[in-house]
């Protein structure tokens, strides 16, 4: 959602996608947004296609993140218990979950080796 300024008359002057001092905050779709973006040339249709593609990459950023910070453990350059307890959680599940995984493959695997 964009941070906005308005004038004194209630217009909106200013939108940022970063927070501004005394700004407001709007959603990307709401009328006034909309009309400010198309007044300045711009084409709000390229804030929503963007949107988008942040939306649909979210999963594989997910999975960055997961990947990063488990090689960070794995150098011990971090500790389980140095992350938030909600990080820990997530990590302890998802890793969980992984092994899960490949363990019905492994045991499919064998079955058709065997």
């Amino acid at each position: 959602m964009p941070y906005i300024q308005r004038n004194e008359k209630g217009k909106i002057v200013k939108a940022s996608a970063r927070a501004l001092v005394g700004g407001e905050l709007l959603p990307h779709n709401h009328p006034e947004i909309i009309e400010f973006l198309r007044q300045r040339g711009q084409d709000p249709q390229h804030v929503e296609t963007a949107l988008a593609e942040l939306r649909r990459t979210d999963g594989e950023m997910s999975r960055a993140v997961e990947d990063v910070i488990l090689v960070l453990l794995k150098k011990n350059v971090v500790k389980m218990t140095d992350l938030p307890k909600e990080v820990q959680d997530r990590m302890s599940f998802r890793v969980r979950q992984r092994v899960l995984i490949q363990d019905i493959y492994d045991q499919a695997t064998a079955r058709i080796v065997s």
